[in-house]
């Protein structure tokens, strides 16, 4: 963030330097009017245009992701809801180590049994 600033800080006192350095009187046309200005007015003035149009574009791409961080934020809530409501209901089987452990042993010990079975046979 810092980093930015410095970096448009920098950016700013080229232009400005530029700027001055430029000083002559120019015509400027805008469709049917004629201006005579100094032409580090119109480099300054084009930089101001230019940081106000990338900060608004910035800021709506800011505001657009936040609605929908705001949007996905909800699914999850009603996600969230949805699991508890079927965990009260005790649709959900409830799955831990315990389970999963116990039922390997037996596996092991079954096949641990036929293969103690079969060479005996």
């Amino acid at each position: 963030m810092q980093i930015w600033f410095i970096f448009s800080l920098f950016l700013s006192v080229l232009v400005a330097i530029f700027a001055v350095l430029n000083s002559n009187v120019v015509p400027i046309r805008l469709y049917w009017v004629d201006y005579q200005l100094s032409q580090s007015l119109v480099i300054l003035l084009s930089a101001v245009l230019g940081a106000l149009i990338a900060t608004f574009s910035g800021l709506f791409s800011k505001i657009r992701s936040t609605l929908k961080i705001r949007e996905l934020n909800s699914v999850v809530k009603s996600l969230e809801q949805k699991i508890i409501d079927l965990k009260s209901q005790n649709t959900l089987p409830i799955i831990n180590e315990s389970n999963i452990t116990s039922d390997d042993s037996e596996a092991n010990n079954n096949d641990r049994k036929d293969k103690v079975l079969l060479k005996n046979e």
